[in-house]
């Protein structure tokens, strides 16, 4: 039986560009993690922050069309809303060489890799934070690489394979929290022809 391909919400409006520009922003959808909706408590708690810090910031996200209400539940004397993403994952609307589009996206990215730095050393400071073996559960890595097209492709077919298995098999409501960020990317300004060596 095939999965079904996950819905997705492209960043093309400058509503939600600017929307995912911010880390705390981008944390706040990285919460969804167990596909159940979630309060505006419920987000501040799994944050350690007060929910008075993130109503303005749910909201934006809202507007623009990435989180959206899906109901309530009763919380004392009244109501509170409840929030999941529009979409499983979100995906930005890049047009190479477009200025605008170009910002964009590197506002968005800038905003997930400073993330990922805070990520890294909260990990590094965990004495449960293990780096190696099989049962290592932080790595961090760096590479500059040739390939052909058809490595390229093969890469892509990892990379969506690691996405399907954190998307689908993965059990959402058991272990510990993670994060993964990756960047693959055509590097610029690179001598080509390495096939004569640099003379001083």
């Amino acid at each position: 039986m095939s999965k079904s391909k996950p819905k997705t919400v492209t960043a093309d409006t400058p509503a939600r560009r600017a929307a995912l520009s911010s880390p705390l922003r981008l944390e706040i959808i990285g919460l969804f993690t167990e596909h159940e909706p979630l309060s505006i408590a419920d987000m501040a708690s799994r944050m350690g922050r007060p929910a008075g810090s993130l109503y303005h910031h749910v909201g934006v996200l809202e507007k623009a069309g990435l989180l959206r209400r899906t109901g309530t539940r009763p919380k004392g004397k009244r109501h509170e809303a409840l929030f999941q993403p529009a979409g499983e994952r979100v995906a930005l609307a890049v047009e190479p060489g477009s200025d605008d589009d170009v910002g964009h996206a590197v506002r968005t990215l800038s905003a997930a890799f400073r993330m990922t730095i805070r990520d890294l050393e909260a990990a590094l400071r965990d004495p449960g934070t293990v780096t190696t073996g099989q049962d290592r559960n932080a790595t961090a890595a760096r590479m500059h690489f040739r390939a052909t097209a058809g490595t390229i492709r093969k890469l892509n077919d990892h990379l969506q394979a690691i996405e399907d298995l954190l998307r689908h098999e993965v059990d959402g409501t058991e272990g510990r929290h993670y994060s993964l960020t990756l960047a693959l990317l055509p590097l610029r300004g690179r001598n080509e022809d390495r096939s004569e060596e640099e003379t001083p």
